[in-house]
């Protein structure tokens, strides 16, 4: 069931809860003032980058610019440049009032898909575990208590769903949208 057909939004007020609260913790730009700022994705991005450059792979100039500028859109996106960061039940609201939208879901996937090109670190179409691992693991699942790889490696296998050990963009898109418009508990609601 989609959040459109359903009146109850308790679940995915629940999701975007959480990741209003979560996402940042780990950056010390996050002042714990209930508020998302670019500053809070700048740090995101580079602190993703940086990932990559203690695990020997430094990423090209040209994959850190696109990185940025994919994550700068993506935050202007989900909070309206900012307007619905101001405070967590403002991103909240937004958050279930454009998931509620008919026609979302293709506008989802064009933001995804920039998002996936930026994770696509070597550019063959597919996410590795490894790409999964320093762009997904470190930076969104640690800051939500997932520190076992193994627990990171089992989100990982729910994403894949053909189960060849890479993840395709219609993988990563359908799960997300899952994640961020269901209002159903579904087997990605707690990625």
């Amino acid at each position: 069931m989609s959040c459109c057909s359903s009146k109850d939004f308790s679940f995915l007020r629940l999701k975007l809860g959480r990741y209003f609260d979560q996402e940042w913790v780990d950056s010390p730009l996050y002042k714990r003032d209930g508020t998302f700022s670019k500053e809070h994705m700048k740090y995101f991005v580079d602190a993703t980058i940086k990932n990559y450059e203690e695990a020997g792979k430094p990423l090209s100039k040209k994959k850190k610019r696109q990185s940025r500028k994919t994550f700068l859109f993506m935050y202007n996106i989900m909070t309206l440049n900012g307007i619905m960061a101001k405070n967590r039940e403002r991103f909240i609201n937004h958050g279930v009032r454009i998931a509620g939208l008919p026609g979302m879901k293709p506008v989802f996937r064009f933001v995804l898909k920039r998002w996936f090109k930026a994770l696509d670190v070597d550019g063959d179409g597919v996410i590795s575990w490894q790409e999964w691992y320093f762009m997904v693991l470190k930076p969104f699942l640690k800051p939500r208590g997932v520190e076992d790889e193994d627990e990171a490696k089992a989100c990982f296998d729910i994403v894949d769903a053909d189960k060849n050990g890479t993840l395709s963009f219609d993988e990563v898109a359908n799960a997300t949208i899952e994640y961020f418009t269901e209002t159903e508990v579904t087997k990605c609601a707690y990625l």
